[in-house]
């Protein structure tokens, strides 16, 4: 069965290319390849905070090493999240492929869920990785009046 994000966008960069991945890790499942890919993407690319938040107190030394990596300040740091970032998409239509993976810990603290396009699993609005790269804002012809 394809990805969930293959499904709809078959032109995106596949994980295996940015991580080696052994074939035999490859789950042919979902729910199985979206945890596989969501793990490696925490041990490889930093995806966190483990336990997200809006606080702005919490989690202090993931957003310090965040931003150490970045070379920004703590306070921009927090400001990039998988809710800004590019790849991220929480259209309908990516709502409707996420409801093949059921609901998992990730899902309850981590705000709204999308599909990474970059690395193929279901991230969440209130997490980042250090592949965030911001989100083309586009303005609307409405937003002139």
């Amino acid at each position: 069965m394809p990805s969930l994000y293959k499904i709809a966008n078959p032109n995106t960069v596949k994980l295996e290319e940015l991580i080696l991945v052994e074939d035999d890790e490859r789950p042919d499942d979902p729910m199985l390849e979206n945890e596989v890919n969501r793990n490696l993407v925490q041990r490889s690319w930093s995806l966190g905070p483990e336990q997200a938040s809006i606080d702005p107190s919490a989690n202090e030394q993931y957003w310090q090493d965040l931003a150490a990596t970045w070379n920004v300040t703590e306070a921009e740091a927090r400001r990039r999240l998988c809710a800004n970032c590019e790849y991220f998409d929480n259209t309908p239509e990516a709502q409707e492929m996420m409801e093949l993976v059921p609901l998992d810990e990730y899902d309850m603290d981590g705000g709204g869920r999308g599909i990474c396009a970059k690395f193929d699993f279901i991230c969440h609005s209130l997490r980042v990785c250090q592949a965030w790269e911001k989100k083309p804002f586009y303005k609307s012809h409405h937003d002139d009046d």
